[in-house]
């Protein structure tokens, strides 16, 4: 219901998309799809997450994780150079299944089985197949959903 008013007012607004970030953020955030913000390498080889949520400076390269202050002036916050953001599969699934339209199309892999040999859907293809031969009480319900 959330997602159907939100692309009513994208057409009402006759809009692609916002215009300005605080309009985007408004938009998103009526979706109730959180995020989780993790810092990052500038060179994107390092998380800072768990152990190494204390670092100031990149383990394997030796970036620094934030922007060098000017001058010494501590009251000021440090600002992070690079933040990767992360959306949970879950709670995005459980908005993919809570359409009736898109929970027929998430079903479609069970329920349009054909042997002709066309490759139309990745359920057509071998790892798939032999997929659904190892884990026959995963192929069971056709609600399972398969992340690749």
């Amino acid at each position: 219901m959330i997602l159907c008013n939100w692309y009513l007012t994208l057409l009402q607004e006759k809009i692609s998309s916002p215009k300005t970030i605080t309009r985007q953020k408004k938009i998103v955030s009526t979706l109730g799809l959180k995020s989780v913000k993790f810092d990052c390498c500038q060179g994107g080889c390092l998380l800072y997450y768990k152990d190494d949520s204390q670092l100031n400076e990149c383990k394997f390269c030796g970036l620094p994780r934030y922007l060098p202050t000017k001058g010494h002036n501590k009251r000021y916050k440090q600002v992070i150079v690079k933040r990767m953001f992360y959306l949970p599969i879950i709670p995005r699934l459980q908005r993919l299944y809570a359409s009736m339209d898109s929970t027929s199309k998430m079903r479609w892999h069970h329920e349009n089985k054909r042997g002709d040999g066309l490759f139309r859907h990745p359920s057509d293809g071998k790892a798939w197949k032999h997929f659904d031969n190892i884990y026959p009480d995963f192929t069971a319900d056709p609600r399972h959903v398969r992340l690749g």
